[in-house]
């Protein structure tokens, strides 16, 4: 997928929405280069070092903020997560499209990072529907679980400052993913939509 202009989508939403599924489905059709983020907690049973994050520890993710590694980082629920530069930079550099999967916090700090940049919110049907997948998918203890629930309104009033919004249906990931593809197409196909460009590290607080 090599463009003389490439896009930077920024794809976000709640938690247990489905972002990663998504993105490994459009990854599959596309070939679209995912930032993979760095985070400082352990990882899941189904996630995999180098796919889903790069699982670091605490002090290494610290050494690396020092050494101006990450291009934005922020502490989210008691662990650091960060996406190095090279991971924008370098498939830019070569003319590929990257997409960038964060949260809703995240989202607000790309918005200052990055100029011309596609944010998408990924959403459920509904906010029930969005409360029973995080409470099914059973991987966060009981005050992770509270925590996150809720935060739910916050990032949903987020939803307004996105280029789009995509619905993420239960059953229904196949469309989704076209929805997102037809964006990609979209925007590519804008001529006067200027080249991405990374403005400078950030940290979140």
């Amino acid at each position: 997928m090599n463009k003389a202009k490439p896009i930077v989508l920024v794809l976000h939403g709640p938690s247990g929405v489905g972002k990663d599924s998504v993105i490994d489905r459009l990854r599959e059709r596309t070939g679209i280069h995912r930032a993979t983020s760095t985070t400082s907690r352990a990882p899941r049973e189904d996630e995999v070092d180098g796919v889903h994050y790069h699982f670091v520890t605490e002090r290494e993710f610290e050494r690396r903020m020092a050494r101006g590694h990450f291009a934005e980082y922020a502490r989210v629920y008691g662990q650091w997560k960060g996406v190095g530069r090279d991971e924008i930079e370098g498939p830019l550099s070569r003319g590929q499209d990257v997409i960038i999967r964060t949260d809703v916090q995240g989202a607000r700090t790309w918005r200052d990072l990055l100029e011309h940049a596609v944010f998408i919110f990924l959403m459920a049907e509904d906010r029930e529907a969005l409360r029973a997948r995080l409470i099914g998918r059973g991987t966060e203890d009981a005050a992770d679980l509270q925590a996150r629930l809720d935060e739910l309104e916050a990032e949903l009033a987020d939803i307004p400052n996105n280029d789009y919004t995509v619905i993420n249906r239960h059953g229904g990931i196949e469309d989704a993913v076209s929805e997102v593809e037809a964006i990609i197409e979209r925007e590519r196909a804008n001529g006067a939509r200027p080249a991405p460009r990374l403005r400078r590290t950030h940290a979140s607080t």
